[in-house]
């Protein structure tokens, strides 16, 4: 807000001195060409011969020049202070946001790490210190690797989320048949969360595309995680199609949560951007899922959009052309 107020009243000053400085150039100019009117005058009067009309006209076409001179300085000068105050406030706006995002992000991170750490470590103190029976015991160890594994999928998204940042080219290492990753994915997702209802509508034929089948895992992984976290209640089916149309093919994850506001479909796909706020957010995440799912299939030139789903949730559509 300080910086605000400070840099609209610096703004005001520069562009005032600018009009001023240019209000008395012309006023000068102004007096200059009366000079030299009436030295004309007073020539004429001592009798000097000399063309009245043809001085005149020489003086009232300097007086002009010098009026447009300055005029386009000053109009330069302007655009040139416009153009960097955008930029300026712009940058200043960028950074403002980008430093709210990442305070969100170590929010969100410290509670993503502490959760799962505290619900092992709680697991094996009470093996250690308790006698249970062998179903309690097994119930325990199956908590503790499911958070394991959620700790891992963390770890695999920071790590993807600053390799891909700085990534130029896509990773062609193999080939990846797409049908069979959704499906092993799906099957991980269900021994993860027996509460989930994933319901796969996959076309029989192989789709082979040339890639790296880890990154082509995070993106089906995170948008399948993002349809289970936002999702209304375990109840709700979430829905993944892959099926070719003319020349394309589509891969579809749909759910039927809480949807997104037409004015956060494009932000998602930001690093660190999460709905909301972080202090009264229900639901976990970093902001970095969606973010590495547009990052990766940009890179290898494909389309990824956000659309409402009826009668409620979202779709995210993967069209590969």
């Amino acid at each position: 807000m300080k910086f605000t107020i400070a840099y609209t009243l610096l703004f005001v000053y520069v562009i005032a001195a600018i009009l001023f400085w240019g209000y008395s150039l012309n006023k000068q100019s102004v007096a200059l060409y009366n000079l030299e009117k009436e030295k004309i005058e007073l020539l004429l009067l001592a009798g000097k011969h000399i063309e009245y009309k043809t001085e005149l006209h020489k003086i009232t076409d300097a007086k002009i020049r010098r009026t447009k001179q300055y005029l386009g300085e000053g109009s330069t000068f302007i655009l040139i202070i416009l153009l960097t105050a955008g930029i300026v406030y712009f940058a200043y706006y960028r950074q403002r946001s980008l430093a709210k995002l990442q305070k969100n992000f170590m929010l969100s991170i410290t509670h993503e790490l502490k959760t799962p750490i505290a619900g092992i470590r709680l697991n094996m103190q009470t093996l250690e210190k308790r006698k249970l029976d062998e179903a309690t015991q097994q119930k325990l160890i199956l908590s503790s690797i499911s958070e394991t594994h959620r700790l891992n999928d963390l770890c695999n998204n920071i790590l993807a989320s600053t390799q891909l940042e700085s990534a130029k080219q896509a990773i062609y290492t193999e080939e990846v048949i797409l049908n069979e990753l959704i499906l092993n994915i799906v099957q991980e997702m269900k021994q993860r969360f027996p509460s989930c209802l994933v319901n796969t509508n996959i076309m029989t034929d192989q789709f082979k595309i040339q890639g790296d089948s880890s990154l082509w895992k995070l993106v089906i992984s995170n948008l399948l995680e993002n349809a289970r976290k936002y999702s209304d209640s375990s109840e709700t089916p979430i829905e993944i199609e892959l099926y070719k149309n003319n020349q394309s093919t589509y891969l579809l994850v749909k759910d039927q949560g809480i949807g997104i506001p037409e004015n956060e479909k494009e932000k998602i796909f930001d690093k660190f951007y999460r709905i909301g706020n972080e202090n009264t957010r229900a639901s976990r995440g970093t902001g970095l899922g969606l973010f590495i799912v547009k990052k990766i299939v940009s890179l290898y030139k494909y389309d990824i959009s956000v659309k409402n789903n009826s009668p409620k949730g979202s779709i995210f559509e993967v069209v590969f052309t």
